[in-house]
């Protein structure tokens, strides 16, 4: 799978520390090697694609360009790691925090390959030939996996979303799932558009 940039005016921006600037949630990940392959995979995400400016991808073609993915994900892993802490006060369920926010912080990230400029001047996006032919989250999970990040972490970005064949089967990826749709479904709701959990995939 080529990971050149097709686009050859490339500014020498795409590195880790701009990735960390601009989601400083990546610093929240204790595990440090974890937390340097979540950067290294947003690095390699955003050197691959046509986006010269990462903060400028929109989260989706249907939603204002405003509307970010870089806000979007930071938004999705702080409400995540809330989530992790709510469940583990109160419920004692056990959570491992560091994955939820790793899953979090790259559940979309696939989005950088599969959206492309829509070219018509409003800022937003449509989707690419990438975007058209494979499941949102499949380059995620791949780029992922060949971090050699775990099985558990590469099913929370398969599963968190309603495409995915499979459905979100260990507690940090249904805290990730949640979170998603809760800031996608605020987001559409001011947009004036169907919600998320009024969607059927089927």
């Amino acid at each position: 799978m080529s990971e050149e940039p097709r686009d050859s005016t490339t500014p020498t921006v795409r590195t880790a520390d701009t990735v960390r600037a601009l989601l400083p949630e990546i610093m929240d990940i204790g595990d440090t090697d974890l937390r340097d392959a979540v950067t290294r995979i947003w690095a390699r995400a955003w050197r691959s694609s046509v986006w010269t400016d990462l903060a400028s991808v929109p989260k989706s073609p249907e939603l204002p360009a405003r509307r970010t993915l870089v806000t979007h994900t930071r938004a999705v892993t702080r409400i995540a790691g809330h989530l992790v802490d709510v469940e583990s006060e109160l419920h004692g369920v056990p959570v491992d925090r560091d994955q939820t926010l790793a899953i979090a912080l790259l559940h979309d990230v696939s989005k950088v390959r599969e959206f492309e400029p829509s070219g018509d001047g409003t800022g937003g996006a449509r989707f690419s030939r990438t975007g058209r032919l494979y499941q949102h989250g499949f380059l995620g999970g791949h780029w992922m996996a060949e971090e050699g990040l775990s099985e558990g972490l590469v099913h929370g970005v398969l599963a968190h979303t309603p495409q995915s064949a499979v459905v979100p089967q260990t507690q940090e990826a249904v805290i990730v799932h949640y979170a998603d749709f809760a800031d996608s479904d605020v987001q559409l709701l001011d947009a004036g558009l169907t919600l998320f959990c009024k969607r059927r995939t089927r």
